[in-house]
């Protein structure tokens, strides 16, 4: 007896699907990741202005940034600075990639600046 004509057809359409499904997962947890990174950039960029601002410091500023940074950021650059009435916080971070033949290469800049005192 013989059937219809659709043996495989559940796994070549698996086979087939597998490396989109796969990709778009992937891609996924790159959006989280940088998401996650935009979020700790600038985490850091309000702590390092805060702390400077209270200690009147702009020397502070990378110090405190740096600190408030988490470890897994790779490259990461924090500067400080006196800007009208106030301090300034700028800190830069790169992406992290989970694929680095991926040459998804992106970097994060925040500024934040806080009045004295």
């Amino acid at each position: 007896m013989r059937g219809t004509g659709d043996d495989g057809a559940a796994i070549t359409e698996f086979v087939a699907i597998l490396p989109i499904g796969l990709v778009i997962i992937l891609v996924a947890f790159e959006a989280l990741l940088a998401e996650t990174t935009v979020e700790r950039v600038e985490n850091a960029a309000r702590t390092g202005a805060r702390l400077a601002s209270q200690e009147q410091n702009a020397g502070t500023c990378a110090d405190s940034a740096m600190n408030a940074a988490p470890s897994w950021l790779d490259r990461i650059q924090a500067d400080g600075g006196w800007r009208g009435n106030g301090l300034y916080c700028h800190v830069r971070a790169e992406v992290p990639v989970l694929f680095p033949g991926a040459h998804l290469d992106f970097t994060i800049d925040r500024t934040v600046q806080m009045p004295v005192g």
